[in-house]
């Protein structure tokens, strides 16, 4: 077989794979449901005061305590990625902080609920994502329904590679159901100065300039997800 054979094999290989990515995913990583989750709202539950524990996340050892079980039914908007070689190096500027940030929390999804979600609604805002923060706006002539307590950027923690495949596949416009814990964390050694604290409530916002951010931005739920329901499977 010629070169010329073998690199026609391989970018076959390689079209059909993404041709089929999807049902590949859902076959190896999910479990076939049935349920196609409608848009609802979002859910917290008490979990009382949980204690500090250890766990080694995207090769760093860390300190987590959850806050909240948390569930959110809603349509995604933005999903940014944030490890990797070269996001790492994008978003971080070798800041070692931020390359901890990537590594535990892995991706941006950004999730909207409610009426701000509605199909006639949500079309007309334009939603951005730098910096692990969501932007949006609007044409006032358009008139679009915006509660903020509706529009939630999170820092994903996936729980397992098959949630991480799932949040793969997911686009802008899909409607999706969550459901994990939020929870504060910290870095440990010599990152034992880095620590994040996790929206608990819905429309939380930020009390203080943290880490770039600015007094009365949205603050951003820490987001460990073990579970997520999309086009009739389950990844957890």
């Amino acid at each position: 077989m010629t070169e010329k054979q073998y690199a026609k094999i391989i970018i076959a290989a390689v079209i059909a794979f993404f041709l089929s990515k999807k049902e590949i995913y859902q076959a190896v990583w999910g479990q076939k449901s049935g349920i196609y989750p409608a848009i609802g709202g979002e859910k917290f539950t008490d979990l009382g005061d949980q204690p500090w524990q250890d766990a080694k996340i995207g090769g760093y050892d860390i300190k987590y305590r959850l806050r909240k079980e948390y569930e959110v039914s809603g349509r995604v908007v933005f999903i940014d990625w944030n490890d990797g070689i070269f996001n790492t190096w994008y978003h971080s500027a070798s800041n070692e902080g931020v390359k901890l940030y990537n590594a535990v929390a892995s991706v941006d999804v950004s999730i909207i609920h409610g009426q701000t979600a509605a199909d006639d609604n949500w079309r007309k805002i334009k939603f951005s994502h730098e910096e692990r923060a969501l932007f949006y706006n609007y044409l006032y002539k358009d008139n679009p329904i915006v509660n903020d307590d509706e529009i939630n950027n999170n820092h994903v923690i996936p729980a397992t590679t098959s949630v991480r495949r799932a949040i793969a596949l997911l686009k802008p416009g899909d409607i999706a159901y969550f459901k994990g814990y939020v929870m504060d964390w910290r870095g440990t050694g010599k990152f034992n100065w880095f620590e994040i604290e996790t929206a608990v409530e819905s429309g939380e916002k930020h009390a203080k300039i943290l880490y770039g951010g600015r007094p009365g931005a949205g603050l951003c739920r820490q987001f460990y997800v073990t579970e997520i329901n999309f086009g009739g499977y389950t990844f957890k």
